[in-house]
């Protein structure tokens, strides 16, 4: 959710290349930026998620999608985590999604190197929770209106990958919660 610069399109290449090998969402992100310029993808940001008439149709916060406000008590709880973790604060808040998902990631980082069986159990389980309670319970609601909203492609894909990486699990949950809700099974062919 990064405002894009001049060098917007390189880091979104070097990243994608890095995921490449994991997840083909990263490429139709580097494909969509083709030719896009960089004046056309700035406004798209500022109308997606900044300023529009009526309002902004993809608040970037995670308090918007939760509590119905920014600054929203969700907001409240991320930044006490972030101060457990030892997290420095930012100029953004606590709660939008570029911050959210830069601690996810330096929860995975940090997992990765850790030795101590007890020490990778406590990352874990807080990245854990931290993906169930925070990224995943609005996150695909983001991915969605992005995807509905946007006018070029490259935001079209970020909602497409928001909803490939955290989207999963919500249709998943969606989906048992349905079929328990029925009175009939499905037989699937094996």
């Amino acid at each position: 959710m990064l405002y894009p610069d001049a060098t917007f399109a390189g880091k979104v290449h070097a990243r994608a290349q890095a995921l490449a090998v994991v997840a083909s969402w990263a490429q139709q992100m580097v494909d969509a930026l083709r030719g896009a310029a960089l004046e056309d993808l700035q406004t798209e940001h500022v109308r997606l998620f900044v300023n529009a008439w009526g309002g902004a149709p993809c608040p970037p916060y995670e308090s918007v999608y939760t509590n119905g406000q920014m600054l929203g008590e969700v907001s409240q709880d991320v930044a006490a985590l972030y101060a457990q973790w030892g997290v420095e604060e930012t100029s953004e808040m606590p709660d939008y999604a570029a911050v959210e998902l830069a601690f996810a990631t330096q929860l995975a980082r940090l997992l990765l190197g850790l030795e101590a069986e007890a020490e990778r159990d406590l990352v874990r389980q807080t990245l854990e929770a931290f993906e169930r309670d925070h990224l995943r319970a609005w996150l695909p609601r983001l991915a969605a209106d992005l995807q509905a909203a946007a006018d070029l492609a490259f935001y079209q894909a970020l909602g497409s990958a928001l909803q490939a990486v955290f989207g999963v699990e919500e249709a998943a949950t969606r989906t048992r919660r349905n079929m328990a809700a029925s009175d009939r099974f499905l037989d699937l062919p094996t």
